[in-house]
C-alpha cells in the first residue's frame, strides 16, 4: 500500500507505527482538537479508519521484520521474564510476563468502553433529577419544533400546554 494522500493521516501512521501514543500522534500530525478530551476521541476514530488502519499494520509488520521480531520470540522473551519472576519471587512481574503472552497470542483483547450521557438543559427549575427524551420533548421543546418531536403532530398540543403553564388562555 503506498503513502496515504492525506499528508496528516500518513504522519499519523508514522507516529504511531514508531510507538507514539494515539493522542499525541494526532497533535503531533497537525490536526488540532478543541479540548484534551477530544483529542483521544478524534485519534480513536482515526483508528478505526480502514485506510489508516490498513498503513499502520503495513508500516508496523515493516518495522517488525526489519527488528526481526516475531511473536514466537516475544513469547520467548516473555518466557524469560517470567521464569525471572519466579526466581526472584516477584509475582506481579510474573502475571505481566504471563498476561503479556496472553494479548500477544490473542486470548486477552483490550477494550476500552466509552459512555456517554445524554444531558438537556431544564429551562425551569424542577424536582425531576432523570426524565426519558420523550417525556422531556413533552415538557420542554418549543410548540414549533417537529425536529425534536419524534410523533408528528401539528404543534397544537404543545402550544396549547405552554400557554396553560404559562397561565395564557387560549
Amino acid at each position: 500500500m503506498p503513502a496515504l494522500e492525506n499528508i496528516r493521516h500518513e504522519r499519523f501512521c508514522l507516529l504511531v507505527a514508531k510507538g507514539k501514543h494515539a493522542a499525541d500522534a494526532y497533535a503531533q500530525a497537525g490536526f488540532k482538537a478543541s479540548n484534551p478530551d477530544l483529542t483521544s476521541r478524534s485519534a480513536s476514530k482515526l483508528l478505526k479508519r480502514d485506510d489508516v488502519t490498513l498503513r499502520l499494520r503495513e508500516l508496523q509488520a515493516k518495522e517488525a521484520k526489519r527488528l526481526n521480531v516475531n511473536v514466537d520470540l516475544l513469547v520467548f522473551k516473555l518466557e524469560e521474564m517470567f521464569k525471572l519472576s519466579k526466581r526472584t519471587k516477584q509475582p506481579a512481574a510474573g502475571v505481566g510476563a504471563v498476561m503479556g503472552m496472553a494479548k500477544l497470542l490473542g486470548l486477552v483483547v483490550d477494550k476500552a468502553e466509552v459512555e456517554g450521557t445524554l444531558r438537556r438543559p431544564m429551562r425551569e427549575p424542577s424536582d425531576v433529577k432523570q426524565m426519558s427524551l420523550d417525556e422531556w420533548q413533552r415538557r420542554f421543546a418549543p410548540a414549533s419544533s417537529k425536529m425534536l418531536d419524534p410523533k408528528p403532530n401539528d404543534g397544537s398540543q404543545a402550544l396549547a400546554k405552554a400557554r396553560a403553564s404559562l397561565g395564557g388562555g387560549k
